[in-house]
């Protein structure tokens, strides 16, 4: 070959290798940008309810980190399917988010629909609040083991309101009673308000629900609580023991987290999940979900996705004893 071929030749190699490295740096750079564009975020159920403004709440905070529009919208129906449902078939870029939270394992061990937690990417957990175990304040329960006691001595006796049978208080109730060996009568209501006013009313003995509905009640020394469902006491409750701490092996958090479809890429979640940690500490983010009754869940994607299969395996037990 020539002097000037192989210059020549030598020049274009110099060149391509260029190239390719400048289109190497340009990859690295795109997948650096996440997010290019604004995201959307499925939430499942209705505008003003509870997990709509707990996701509003944390998105908010995201949008600020990542500085992107961060668009919720509430694809409700089939009892939480239809949302799930459209954010499993929405393609996995990063740029469909949902809301992972604690009504998701039900779908599998309930027959309720094609929906799983493995058709999605947990990224982390951000909010969580579990029942609690209310008696009217002159009812002869002093303490939870008064009315566990008292509950195996007359079974069937006494009725606890709920608001949906198999549903997030119906669950740890029936997980509840047969780990302390009693039996009562489960009575369904539409909500919380409605649980309340039945018990004052005493339409139903006790009730499965919501710690934060009722903190103005314990203060007007109306009603009681006897034991939280939580993995540790709450934090304005002290004295309030868990039902874990009485011996009996119950934990019922209900979350709330940050998903996507399956497949995402692992550059998005990596950003997603950094943002995540950041807001946990916020304290306007904290005292946010206070209002709401609800508490800091700091947890990254592999703990969140371990919860929520611990959850399942929970639901599993309570399907399994409500048949019987």
């Amino acid at each position: 070959m020539s002097r000037i071929g192989t210059l020549r030749r030598r020049q274009f190699i110099a060149g391509s290798t260029a190239m390719l490295g400048a289109g190497a740096l340009a990859r690295a750079g795109h997948a650096a940008a996440y997010p290019e564009k604004n995201i959307e975020w499925v939430c499942m159920w209705k505008t003003g309810g509870g997990a709509d403004v707990a996701t509003r709440i944390f998105s908010g905070q995201l949008e600020k980190i990542l500085k992107k529009e961060i668009v919720v919208k509430n694809i409700t129906g089939g009892g939480g399917s239809i949302g799930y449902a459209t954010a499993k078939a929405a393609k996995p870029d990063g740029y469909t988010l949902v809301t992972l939270q604690g009504d998701l394992p039900k779908y599998k061990p309930m027959g309720l629909a094609p929906i799983d937690i493995d058709d999605f990417d947990s990224i982390a957990g951000f909010a969580f609040q579990s029942p609690v175990i209310v008696v009217r304040a002159d009812s002869p329960w002093k303490t939870l083991k008064d009315f566990i006691d008292d509950a195996k001595k007359n079974p069937d006796r006494y009725a606890v309101g709920v608001t949906d049978i198999g549903g997030v208080f119906h669950q740890p109730l029936v997980l509840f009673s047969a780990a302390a060996g009693f039996k009562a009568k489960a009575v369904t209501f539409e909500g919380s308000p409605q649980q309340t006013v039945a018990l004052l009313g005493k339409h139903v003995d006790a009730l499965v629900t919501w710690l934060k509905p009722n903190i103005p009640y314990v203060k007007d020394g109306k009603v009681r609580f006897l034991g939280y469902m939580a993995s540790k006491r709450d934090a304005e409750f002290k004295d309030m023991p868990t039902v874990k701490e009485l011996g009996f092996d119950v934990v019922w958090e209900h979350p709330y987290g940050i998903g996507s479809p399956k497949g995402t890429p692992a550059e998005a979640k990596a950003v997603l999940a950094d943002a995540a940690r950041k807001i946990w500490d916020l304290p306007d983010f904290q005292a946010a979900l206070d209002k709401l009754g609800l508490s800091v869940l700091r947890m990254d994607g592999p703990a969140y996705n371990a919860h929520l299969k611990r959850m399942q395996a929970d639901m599993v037990k309570a399907v399994a004893l409500i048949k019987t």
